[in-house]
């Protein structure tokens, strides 16, 4: 009797034993240069903001900004980098220049400048706005911080405007997770120090 009651609550229990799985959106290795990209999943950060889209109900709401993190490397050249990737709409024409432009403020009260490519940004009509790809280079000790600490908020700093993504305790935890996804399926965790 039991044994016929033990079994169900075992099996109902078992999903809660694995450890999580991790999705991405590109794992591959490109067939001409050997070159392997691990992406994960775009996840949305910040709040929600009235976009230049005007429909019967007013303006179309969208995403403050989108991101993902992910690593390349190559065994035909030197790459061997992780990168963050923010894609965010601007409501005016805001170049970014190469340069430490992308600031990470983490939770234990630090503040950390990625490099970043530049960008003239997209014209996107659905939006009617300019998306912005903010492509960052992240250093191999900040890739470890970003595993065991929370990101609170990104800013984006153009030449004459200062941009905050505030990030939601869910959406920090996401990119924590998306970081520590990333760094295992490329060898670099879990963390042994």
């Amino acid at each position: 009797m039991i044994r016929k009651l033990l079994l169900p609550l075992l099996l109902s229990a078992l999903p809660l034993l694995s450890p999580a799985q991790c999705q991405f959106a590109v794992d591959e290795i490109d067939p001409f240069d050997s070159t392997r990209l691990v992406m994960s999943q775009p996840m949305s950060i910040g709040n929600y903001i009235p976009s230049l889209f005007e429909t019967a109900k007013g303006p179309k709401i969208i995403d403050e900004a989108k991101m993902v993190f992910s690593h390349s490397e190559s065994d035909r050249d030197s790459i061997n980098s992780f990168f963050l990737t923010i894609v965010a709409p601007e409501y005016n024409y805001h170049p970014i220049e190469s340069g430490k432009n992308v600031l990470l403020a983490f939770a234990d009260s630090t503040v950390v400048a990625l490099l970043n490519f530049p960008d003239r940004g997209t014209f996107n009509s659905d939006t009617n706005m300019r998306m912005y790809q903010h492509t960052c280079i992240v250093p191999i000790d900040v890739f470890y911080r970003m595993t065991y600490s929370e990101v609170l908020a990104i800013r984006i700093r153009y030449d004459n405007k200062k941009r905050t993504i505030p990030l939601s305790k869910k959406q920090q935890k996401a990119l924590k997770l998306a970081v520590q996804c990333v760094g295992e399926a490329v060898g670099f965790m879990p963390n042994k120090p």
